[in-house]
């Protein structure tokens, strides 16, 4: 399975994810509030992508892929294995085979196509208003709401245009999944079909290019998560300037870090968003004159800049 595919498993589950580092995917611990009576603030869990092995290294809370679904779903573990066995993904398919070799059926593929967002509307001003996001932003995006589930839909498009799935967010909630799943997001870039030149502001989440929108600043984009592709890359790589403004925590600034050091290579160079006076997560969480300095105050990035460590 690779990293993207367990973050899509991981979603199913209910856990959120923040990125990967190789084939280990890191996550808020999903047994720390049982363990020490406190939710995992700081992402302290991870899991790998290949074995499913999982290990929190703050409250212990570790086991296998098994485990996971069992503690998770509150079922038995001969149910659990069951239900790893009877997912889409690689990983249980390869758990399948070694459990019981067998001809493995395929489930159709989910035939994506416009008319499944009609099922979705604009979502509602006052849930807009909380995000300090407009509705004339969330049309241009094409950024959707689901009320039987309290959901925003966030399209994924490829660089043609083409509707590839969406990402579901929950609006008071950690819940969030991309469908379907194994969607290859990484071949996209979240508002890349609204940039139209100038400076490219380069962020994690879709819904901080809706709040940039908002308060005057075209040109934003986001990679759904701290994980960067090469194909996203490309497509960076033809702004005019690139602010990186990826999320102000480790996970944020190590992503920041590995892109600054692959800047010589890819004949690339980045801006990075000043943080410097503020003292939050990310740009959703900023005042518009908060993040017209951060991006006033941008300072350029030597090639393997330490200073982001």
């Amino acid at each position: 399975m690779t990293p993207e595919e367990m973050e899509d498993f991981l979603h199913g589950l209910g856990i959120e994810t923040y990125g990967a580092r190789g084939s280990e995917v890191k996550a808020l611990c999903p047994g720390h509030l049982d363990r020490t009576g406190k939710p995992d603030n700081n992402p302290s869990w991870s899991i790998n992508s290949d074995t499913g092995a999982h290990n929190c290294f703050s409250c212990g809370f570790r086991g296998s892929l098994q485990y996971l679904v069992s503690y998770m779903n509150g079922i038995p573990m001969e149910e659990a294995g069951e239900w790893v066995k009877t997912t889409t993904s690689d990983l249980a398919k390869r758990l399948e085979r070694a459990l019981a070799p067998k001809k493995v059926v395929e489930k159709p593929e989910i035939d994506i196509t416009e008319a499944n967002l009609a099922a979705y509307t604009t979502p509602p001003k006052e849930i807009l208003l909380s995000r300090g996001i407009t509705t004339d932003s969330a049309i241009k995006y094409g950024v959707l709401y689901d009320y039987r589930k309290d959901l925003w839909i966030i399209p994924i498009r490829d660089v043609f245009g083409k509707l590839l799935g969406w990402q579901e967010k929950s609006v008071r909630g950690r819940f969030f999944r991309n469908y379907p799943a194994g969607m290859q997001k990484s071949k996209s870039l979240f508002g890349y079909h609204q940039y139209t030149g100038g400076t490219m502001v380069v962020v994690e989440s879709p819904l901080d290019v809706l709040r940039l929108d908002s308060v005057g600043v075209s040109g934003g984009v986001a990679t759904f998560g701290t994980s960067v592709s090469m194909d996203q890359l490309a497509l960076i790589k033809g702004a005019n300037r690139v602010i990186l403004a990826m999320d102000n925590d480790e996970a944020g600034k190590a992503t920041s870090l590995d892109l600054v050091n692959k800047a010589r290579d890819l004949w690339m160079e980045f801006w990075l968003f000043d943080y410097s006076h503020v003292d939050v997560k990310d740009i959703g969480a900023m005042s518009k004159n908060e993040i017209l300095q951060g991006l006033d105050r941008a300072k350029h990035c030597l090639y393997g800049d330490r200073s982001l460590a």
